[in-house]
């Protein structure tokens, strides 16, 4: 769902990441590996008996990548070093998310079709549980100069760096053009994330060769410290490993490269090859919690036009 994906239902995340509070020396990696153990337990099942992609038994992931690629024990792992769009061709009709289950902390499989409006409560819920929220507009005030855009957020937790802007870059924020009542049909919302994709792969064309999955999973951390980059926030040193900054092509706040469009928009066309149904729980978790208001704010929850109840 991602962003940082990454999200726990569907993690886009999301965007797509997990991430310590500002001002708290709290361990990403504490983080990701509860998320990593509780998505775990819903694999612990026997070899012959497992329908969709899995880790090999006693294995959790990779830790050197904060769970963001767990090549190293997948089994499925000789497709992570080849196009997404080759491998998925080769399994016409079958979920990415199941094929490639666990691949990444954010990258689950589901099962059926689901009801988008309560996987969307259930991920930003989910999210702020792992972090320090304290309510509505409390976190930090940043704005991203960036692209030739100014737009500021309220960063109430780290993972709002990655998720508006990601949201933003893709018009995936209500007040942006999209209807996001159609969140209650889940097949309805599925063929607008088709429409999305289909823009977004017309905009900007990734050849197959884009699109390696070792490739894409190795980005989203660093796409996270290119956030910061963009938003002028320094980016916590537990961060600070050369998994991140050497893809990020961060050295400090002053000397960092700014995400830029195409990447989030790669970020999110992996999740259409992989099946529209997980892009469809992306772009469904990203509108659902975020808006664009006046004077390029991001907003959210009861800023919002909608906003899931209960959050």
């Amino acid at each position: 769902m991602q962003a940082l994906v990454a999200l726990l239902a569907f993690m886009p995340v999301c965007s797509s990441s997990i991430h310590e509070c500002f001002d708290s020396d709290c361990g990403v990696e504490g983080a990701t590996a509860l998320l990593q153990m509780g998505m775990q337990a819903q694999h612990a099942v026997r070899k012959e008996e497992q329908k969709c992609g899995y880790l090999t038994p006693g294995c959790l992931g990779n830790p050197l990548t904060m769970f963001n690629n767990n090549e190293i024990c997948h089994s499925n792992k000789a497709d992570f070093s080849r196009s997404l769009v080759d491998v998925m061709r080769e399994h016409p009709g079958e979920d990415g998310y199941c094929y490639f289950n666990a691949a990444a902390m954010y990258i689950t499989h589901g099962g059926d079709v689901p009801d988008y409006v309560a996987a969307v409560k259930e991920g930003i819920l989910g999210l702020r549980g792992l972090g320090f929220y304290r309510g509505l507009n409390t976190g930090k005030f940043v704005t991203y100069n960036w692209e030739g855009e100014s737009v500021s957020t309220h960063a109430d937790l780290d993972h709002y760096l990655y998720d508006d802007l990601y949201a933003f870059s893709l018009g995936f924020l209500q007040n942006q053009g999209l209807d996001v009542s159609k969140l209650n049909d889940s097949q309805a919302w599925i063929d607008v994330s088709r429409q999305q994709c289909e823009q977004v792969q017309a905009k900007y064309n990734f050849s197959d060769d884009e699109l390696v999955f070792n490739d894409l999973l190795d980005m989203n951390m660093p796409i996270m410290a290119q956030c910061y980059c963009a938003a002028g926030v320094p980016l916590p040193k537990n961060m600070q490993g050369p998994y991140i900054t050497k893809k990020a092509g961060y050295n400090s706040p002053t000397d960092c490269k700014p995400v830029t469009k195409r990447e989030f928009a790669r970020h999110h066309y992996m999740k259409c090859v992989l099946g529209y149904k997980n892009s469809a729980a992306d772009l469904a978790y990203l509108i659902g919690r975020a808006c664009l208001l006046p004077g390029n704010r991001i907003g959210h929850y009861s800023e919002c036009p909608y906003s899931p109840e209960g959050v």
